[in-house]
């Protein structure tokens, strides 16, 4: 059997199996403000957080997620042109204007988490935590109170320390912990009912997470953003993807014949 003929079977086949492969690479985003769920910007909730930017003492921040825009619409996050984000970084202010992001996964977010923050929960749990919390009331967020306690609720995940074996919306937590108004407020109070049943209600939906970070610079706050996972790849192959497998096996035992005919 001739080896060209082989290698293009080959990658006929990989190339067929290999299609849903996720993109890898950069992106340029523009701050667009607070986050949009579809009706404009929710707008912000100010609080009181420590540690921050300022060092460990409380300092005033508006809290809620983030609404991002961008020209580039290869991620599945990004196909609308605008998204929204969560801050997985209390050490720097978010930079307005246009940032560049590297496009990163929940696992490399869990080694800068275990950096952060070493010891137990380490960052794979920290991480999983996050869309555990996001698959059980992101469908649900779409307000200003619920965009600022889901806000606190991945900083409380990303950063605090366990209390009885739970993350807490406090004002003592080592970690990480909030003003007095900021904890009793309405969001503060949602954010600390949601992490006090986290693991222990049904999913509203399935979301996987993408890390937004700027590398090294550290000039900007790194981000997340949950968008709906896709259905699990069936251990069976598609259709389509048998059809093309097969006319592959198809060609190479035309081709073998042939060869051997010629041989004779």
């Amino acid at each position: 059997m001739k080896t060209k003929q082989i290698l293009a079977a080959v990658g006929l086949i990989s190339g067929v199996m290999g299609s849903h492969s996720a993109l890898a690479g950069t992106i340029d985003v523009t701050y667009a403000g607070s986050s949009n769920f579809g009706g404009g910007a929710v707008g912000y909730h100010s609080g009181s957080i420590a540690p921050s930017p300022s060092g460990t003492g409380l300092t005033g921040v508006l809290i809620g997620g983030d609404s991002f825009t961008t020209a580039n619409h290869t991620y599945d996050f990004s196909a609308t042109g605008q998204f929204n984000t969560w801050c997985v970084d209390i050490y720097h202010w978010l930079v307005g204007g246009n940032v560049t992001y590297t496009v990163a996964t929940g696992a490399e977010l869990a080694t800068s988490l275990s950096t952060l923050r070493p010891g137990t929960p380490d960052g794979a749990m920290r991480v999983s935590q996050l869309g555990q919390l996001a698959n059980q009331v992101y469908s649900l967020v779409d307000t200003k109170d619920e965009s600022a306690a889901f806000q606190l609720a991945v900083w409380a995940i990303t950063y605090g320390d366990l209390d009885g074996g739970r993350y807490v919306i406090n004002t003592t937590n080592g970690g990480f912990r909030v003003g007095a108004g900021t904890a009793s407020s309405t969001y503060g109070v949602l954010a600390d009912t949601w992490l006090q049943n986290l693991g222990t209600t049904g999913y509203t939906g399935n979301y996987k997470l993408t890390y937004l970070n700027d590398g090294t610079l550290n000039n900007t706050q790194d981000m997340v953003v949950f968008t709906v996972a896709p259905p699990k790849l069936s251990t069976v192959p598609e259709p389509a993807a048998l059809a093309l497998f097969g006319l592959g096996l198809a060609g190479l035992g035309f081709s073998r014949r042939k060869f051997a005919s010629q041989a004779r």
